[in-house]
């Protein structure tokens, strides 16, 4: 596939006496051409300049192989990539479908060209970000019987108890409660690829997260039943605990807590 470039008209006749600050813009403004690639196919590409951007593509899924995951586009080579820094390693990729700026693809551009290269990684070999613990909740008040309003004093309750415990305050600080709104199978889905969940809260069963849902009965190292009151009315919920990580362990236990079991039936 080749990538057109855009057409730099010389100044002329055509450029009136109106446009003629215009057109010299044009005259001297630098571009480069991007190409993206994925798998040694190019997918997509164009040109950007100080004043115009290009949209990266998203790559298909027949590129990417069982357990691997679409991050995005990078211009590092495989050995530049900081594998082993999750937060600089998020600066060395852009995601698919967000835009390329001019200025973030100059320093890697020869001869006014880039390319970008798909990076398609192991889910188990993508740099992670420490978290104590993530506590997921059912972002669907109707079956849940849980909302923002809720867990936001859920969890300031939580990490108000975990400093309690002794827990440290930079281990608080990585605790993250995070909502995932929608259909039971769309949202297992999303956890799944999150890679990162250590309990799950307000969903169904463990039947009903494992069939209608996609987690695999032999991910969940606990199940417990989990009544939950909304609205006057009580919803017969579920906490999932997906790890055996010590976060995950504490955060469980207060779950479990007869305070905790008081919030949430208030």
């Amino acid at each position: 596939m080749k990538i057109k470039r855009l057409v730099v008209f010389t100044l002329g006749a055509a450029c009136s006496l109106t446009f003629l600050t215009g057109c010299f813009a044009g005259m001297f403004e630098e571009e480069i051409s991007i190409s993206f690639v994925a798998d040694g196919d190019i997918v997509g590409g164009g040109t950007v300049t100080q004043f115009k951007n290009i949209k990266s593509p998203v790559v298909d899924d027949g590129y990417i192989p069982n357990n691997y995951r679409f991050l995005g586009w990078t211009a590092y080579s495989e050995q530049e990539l900081d594998m082993n820094d999750a937060s600089h390693f998020k600066t060395q990729y852009i995601a698919g479908g967000r835009m390329v700026h001019y200025m973030e693809a100059k320093p890697f551009a020869k001869n006014h060209k880039v390319t970008y290269e798909a990076l398609i990684i192991h889910k188990d070999d993508i740099p992670k970000d420490y978290h104590y613990a993530v506590l997921a909740w059912y972002d669907k008040a109707a079956n849940s019987g849980i909302n923002q309003e809720i867990m936001d004093a859920y969890e300031k309750n939580l990490k108000s108890w975990l400093a309690s415990e002794g827990v440290s305050e930079e281990d608080i600080n990585t605790v993250v409660v995070r909502g995932y709104a929608g259909s039971v199978g769309p949202t297992t889905g999303q956890i799944l690829y999150d890679d990162d969940v250590d309990i799950m809260l307000g969903w169904g069963s463990l039947n009903n997260i494992t069939t209608t849902g996609s987690i695999p009965e032999e991910m969940v190292k606990q199940s417990e039943p989990y009544k939950i009151t909304y609205n006057g009315e009580v919803k017969n919920r579920y906490i999932h605990r997906l790890t055996d990580n010590p976060g995950a362990l504490k955060v469980m236990e207060h779950l479990l807590s007869e305070a905790s079991v008081s919030f949430f039936n208030q």
